[in-house]
């Protein structure tokens, strides 16, 4: 038998040099590990590239073929990508039958989300060729519209979007939640339970780690470890649902306490970092908290090595009942560090694996306990910590794993054709 062929479509798909969302890339490189032939497909310009508008049809990004179809440039959330998303959708049948001849017919079209638009000519491609078809969601559309941005239910965008969504769970041969919880709210919609399957984010397990030892953050967290303290990083964005706040105001509260045992550095960039700056400074924690610009992806690792705990946290949200998939978490895990995980959602892989401390986020006397529970842990506690989240997100969040579990169902589906 032939070496199967997937295509990937996804509208904003990143990778090394490409932009920032990876998933595209992992999975299509682990999928070529295993003798698949792997094609992505995204858009020539979109707000995720690095560059918008650099690429256009063919690249080789790092042994992973992509096309770049061509589409219209956008700014913001206005008319304009819509008439993107429209121009994506459209180029797909276009260049199909090229796309056919130099990568092979493909076995499985996957169609990634956002947004369900996509699917209705990935479906298309996929009978056209005898594919099977594979609708994954990374955000649930309309319900994102309504409950985060706030559209009104009867808004004609949504009650558009709210029949391709349900147009896409009941025609695909199978769906992907990226999030653990979303079966019966997609089985409501037209889903049978048999055509789900849970395949979330995933951490890149493979990636070199590079010596970033004359990094500041790096050198702060190595200079308060002498000093005896408990350092616990927090390296991601730093936007309001972020929450990053309620790690400082429990530090603030340690002090009041009398615990100085606990140090913090902060790497990220977004639009709080001035606010808690300011209340770095106010407050006097210069002592105990350390704010650092944004810092290249390559050097995260080392500064996690330098660290002892990882702190994550998020603004509660309704659409958080549906679980959550943080790739920081990831990172935290596979760095082997324990983790304070101040997020309320419909799972809590903390706790699923005992790798940590799970709170309330917003809860500022229930964060400063935890901490000043981590300071009282023997090194050797929190080391078992750190190890069993490194084996969980090796065994459930490697882009191996996840990969394989998209080959089961392109199996699967062969063997009930």
């Amino acid at each position: 038998m032939s070496s199967p062929t997937i295509w990937y479509v996804h509208p904003y798909a990143g990778g090394p040099g490409v932009g920032r969302y990876n998933r595209p890339y992992e999975l299509a490189h682990a999928w070529q590990a295993e003798g698949v032939n792997a094609l992505v497909i995204t858009a020539a310009f979109h707000h995720l590239l690095d560059e918008p508008g650099r690429h256009r049809g063919a690249l080789d990004v790092e042994g992973v073929p992509y096309e770049f179809l061509p589409t219209p440039a956008y700014d913001g959330n206005g008319i304009g990508r819509l008439v993107n998303m429209t121009a994506f959708t459209a180029a797909l049948p276009i260049h199909a039958r090229r796309l056919a001849r130099r990568y092979g017919r493909p076995d499985m079209v996957v169609a990634s989300s956002p947004h369900p638009y996509t699917f209705l000519t990935s479906h298309r491609l996929a009978r056209r060729f005898g594919a099977r078809s594979v609708f994954e969601v990374r955000d649930l559309w309309p319900l994102s519209l309504v409950e985060l941005a706030g559209v009104r239910p009867t808004h004609p965008l949504v009650r558009v979007t709210d029949r391709l969504e349900r147009h896409a769970y009941g025609r695909a041969d199978a769906v992907v939640s990226l999030l653990p919880q979303t079966l019966p709210y997609m089985a409501e919609r037209g889903l049978e339970a048999s055509r789900w399957y849970y395949i979330p984010n995933g951490v890149d397990t493979h990636a070199p780690r590079i010596d970033a030892i004359d990094s500041e953050p790096v050198k702060q967290a190595q200079r308060w470890r002498a000093d005896g303290r408990l350092v616990v990083v927090y390296a991601g964005a730093m936007g309001a649902p972020n929450y990053v706040q309620s790690l400082v105001e429990s530090v603030t509260l340690l002090r009041q306490r009398g615990d100085d045992r606990i140090a913090v550095i902060i790497v990220g960039r977004g639009e709080q970092s001035a606010a808690i700056r300011q209340e770095i400074v106010e407050q006097g924690l210069s002592d105990r908290i350390a704010l650092f610009d944004q810092i290249p992806k390559r050097n995260i690792p080392a500064l996690l090595d330098a660290c002892q705990v990882g702190y994550l946290s998020l603004r509660p949200e309704p659409l958080f009942r549906f679980g959550v998939s943080p790739n920081k978490l990831f990172d935290y895990m596979l760095a082997r560090l324990p983790v304070l995980f101040a997020i309320e959602a419909g799972n809590d892989p903390v706790a699923e694996c005992n790798a940590g401390i799970s709170v309330s986020p917003g809860d500022i006397p229930g964060i400063a306990d935890a901490l000043a529970a981590f300071a009282d842990l023997p090194e050797q506690a929190r080391t078992e910590m750190g190890q069993r989240g490194l084996e969980y997100v090796m065994r459930q969040h490697s882009y191996d794993a996840l990969a394989a579990r998209y080959l089961e169902i392109l199996d699967t589906q062969r063997n009930t054709r």
